[in-house]
């Protein structure tokens, strides 16, 4: 029988995923989003005007970027290099995903003309109507390989056709189509320009409002040029040889490539677009990003719900087949930003901050930074408590000896202490020098030492479930098999044989594998969910489970009108008892969400409903949880408060993740800090949780559970050597 904690936790798990999703909040009726204002300096002798080939980076100063009342950048300097690779990191909420729309949108002014920019954002487009299959749906989204083809075809017809009349209209149409789209540009430089280049500049887009006008009159009127055949072939050897560069015959064979190695099937690749779910259709979308010719790429969180496979692949494919100049990337996962990145842009302070080298340099050179200054500020301190001391009995000798020259001592120490206190030393290590080193108007004759503040995470704290008293271990599982049975017509479905697995008291258990191979599978049989097809699923009898579903924050997403304390107590009532305010107030405050108590829950960032999902899950206090894709939503410095928290819990863990990093802390018992390639000496292991003992990690594959060794290492390298002979096996087809 299962006992009456583990059903709470199956009924809370059910309760996070029952309620009817909204793939789109913004795109409710009624519901608008607040606007978006951008500003950037420029001058009429900008770079971006000059020509339409001399610039294809971002560099844009003075940026301004505001959404309703919330500034996310004042004054800052906003630049992306061509050929180098960023990642974009940051806090939650700090407008991230804002500045990646403001540029892939244009809103900010001072980007050039003929930048050509794509953006793959983390939000679902939503169903479709499309009855386009997968392959069609992304070769459509080509828009410059479309629109070629379209021309191409168009004058085929124009030069084919027997009827003048339809020859000259297909003809008329296309050059009222490229008159228009010439008017755009001239007139977006025009609008660039002033002075005499204006001048120049605006009689152009006059002629071209022209050259527009008589070739719309041309097509009403069903004339033609008397050249207009030899245009016509010119026109279609031009878009042939587009057509050739682009290599538009093998663009099919290169989307579905990039279709497989993103996870899809052969039967997924053929059927319907609008069959697919959301996150499969922001693959799509990735698909197409990765196809196109671009100069900036900007991807918003790529590898969420992707597994390693995946994720690896997309690794191996923008470092080594880029079809971009410049690159600009966001994720939770902190392996993936680091393998990728060569610069850093850190969105902090309304400031975008760079760093040469990946984020976990930039966290590890700012972390010994922090230490120096520290210990500068210490040493300084320490010097003035006895500069002060010194000049405290020299002000009480000199007045008790009535000693003019002594107290002249005192007040000229004063001044040192007032005026020319801080600094010692220039950034270059030698002496400070006021006339070098700090050039300018100052109130003081020394540069004060100041230390940035760790850009920490959430506060994450998990009560210690104590010991239990009654020796054994949490779970086992002995030659189960795990499936769902069939009804009525429809045959049951095998998923998982002779699974043996055993969770002891305070263990660590991760559960690796691809997307659809049953890790949530056997985490649902381990919390009563799912009763096995055959051999036996024993529970310790004092077992209480937290579990924490992938989809707990997807159905806190629909709920509207409920602030996020009122909505935990009226869960808990539900699933426990009543709780009173004061208690529930403390328990969101352990996972960093005190302040935000009364704020409603489809206010709160996806990191934010992670944490209030996870406050329902610890509330009852449980020995045993079960976290299904705990990381995905939160930032780097959530996942490490997480990680750390996690660390000193005694209880035991199921962890089901596709973060290396994560689960290498977690449950292979690796120091954050050590993981986070960090020489720091803090500590990090405050209770008597985990301690560093090495966690027992599965591999869920082929139907069948085995363990793997070395854990997320042993796994990438097998995954590492499926993708190699995948794409050995690519390369000789090819040629």
């Amino acid at each position: 029988m299962k006992s009456a904690k583990t059903s709470s936790a199956s009924r809370l798990a059910k309760q996070l995923e029952s309620v009817s999703l909204a793939e789109d909040p913004s795109a409710q009726p009624g519901v608008t989003g607040p606007r978006i204002v951008a500003t950037s300096q420029q001058s009429r002798f900008h770079s971006a005007t000059l020509e339409l080939t001399s610039n294809l980076e971002v560099d844009l100063t003075t940026v301004n970027i505001s959404i309703g009342d919330r500034e996310i950048l004042v004054d800052a300097k906003v630049a992306f290099r061509a050929g180098v690779r960023y990642a974009l990191t940051g806090r939650n909420g700090t407008g991230k995903s804002t500045l990646l729309q403001v540029l892939g949108d244009r809103i900010v002014p001072g980007l050039p003309p003929n930048l050509k920019i794509h953006l793959v954002t983390q939000v679902d487009p939503g169903p479709s109507s499309s009855r386009l299959s997968v392959l069609e749906y992304v070769l459509d989204l080509h828009t410059e390989r479309k629109q070629a083809l379209e021309e191409r075809e168009l004058l085929s017809q124009a030069l084919e056709s027997t009827d003048q009349r339809e020859s000259h209209r297909l003809f008329n149409s296309l050059m009222v189509d490229r008159a228009k789209k010439d008017l755009d540009e001239k007139r977006l430089i025009a609008l660039r320009r002033s002075g005499a280049r204006g001048k120049e500049a605006r009689a152009e887009e006059i002629r071209a409002e022209e050259a527009l006008a008589a070739a719309e009159d041309r097509l009403k009127r069903g004339t033609v040029d008397a050249d207009w055949a030899e245009k016509a072939t010119e026109l279609l050897a031009e878009v042939q040889l587009n057509l050739d560069l682009m290599e538009a015959d093998a663009t099919p064979a290169q989307a579905t490539r990039i279709l497989r190695g993103l996870g899809f099937s052969s039967d997924m690749i053929a059927g319907r677009y609008d069959a697919l779910s959301g996150g499969w259709r922001t693959r799509c979308r990735l698909a197409v990003a990765l196809l196109v010719q671009v100069d900036l790429l900007m991807l918003d969180e790529p590898s969420n719900f992707c597994d390693l496979e995946t994720t690896l692949w997309l690794e191996h494919h923008l470092i080594n087949n880029p079809t971009y100049s410049t690159l600009v990337i966001t994720s939770h996962d902190q392996v993936f930003l680091d393998r990728l990145a060569e610069q850093t842009a850190c969105l902090r302070g309304q400031k975008l901050d760079y760093f040469d080298g990946t984020p976990s340099a930039m966290v590890a050179v700012e972390a010994e930074e922090r230490r120096n200054k520290g210990k500068q500020i210490a040493a300084l301190d320490k010097k003035r408590e006895h500069v002060e001391a010194s000049i405290a009995q020299g002000r009480k000798s000199a007045k008790a000896n009535n000693d003019d020259a002594r107290m002249r001592m005192v007040k000229s120490r004063q001044k040192k202490l007032d005026e020319r206190w801080g600094l010692e030393r220039s950034a270059k290590g030698g002496r400070f020098k006021l006339n070098r080193d700090l050039v300018g108007y100052h109130l003081t004759a020394r540069e004060e030492i100041t230390q940035r503040e760790e850009e920490g995470g959430a506060k994450i704290k998990v009560l210690d479930p104590g010991p239990l008293k009654v020796k054994g271990s949490l779970a086992h599982l002995e030659g189960v098999s795990l499936g769902y049975s069939g009804k009525g017509k429809t045959p049951g479905k095998v998923v998982l044989e002779g699974v043996n697995m055993t969770i002891e008291q305070g263990g660590r258990v991760a559960l690796i594998g691809a997307n659809g191979k049953g890790k949530s599978t056997i985490a649902k049989a381990v919390v009563g969910e799912l009763s096995p097809l055959k051999g036996s699923v024993t529970r310790h009898p004092a077992l209480k489970v937290g579990y924490f579903t992938q989809h707990a924050v997807e159905a806190l997403s629909s709920i509207a009108g409920t602030p996020a304390l009122t909505y935990f107590r009226e869960t808990v009532s539900q699933l426990y008892s009543p709780i009173e305010e004061k208690e529930a107030w403390s328990s969101l405050g352990r996972l960093g969400l005190g302040g935000l108590a009364g704020v409603p829950i489809e206010a709160l960032s996806g990191g934010q409903k992670v944490r209030l999902a996870l406050a329902l899950v610890l509330y009852p206090e449980p020995n045993i949880l079960v976290l299904d894709e705990v990381t995905t939503h939160l930032d780097a410095p959530t996942i490490r408060a997480l990680a750390r928290a996690l660390k000193a819990y005694s209880g035991g863990i199921i962890l089901i993740t596709h973060d290396r990093w994560f689960s290498t802390v977690v449950v292979e018992g690796k120091p954050v800090d050590e993981c986070d390639d960090e020489s720091s000496d803090e500590d990090e292991d405050d209770g008597a949780g985990f301690a560093g003992r090495r966690g027992v990690s599965y591999l869920v594959d082929k139907g069948k559970v085995k363990v793997l060794e070395n854990g997320m290492e042993e796994y990438e390298k097998l995954v590492e050597r499926r993708l190699a002979r995948r794409r050995a096996k690519e390369a000789a087809g090819a040629s």
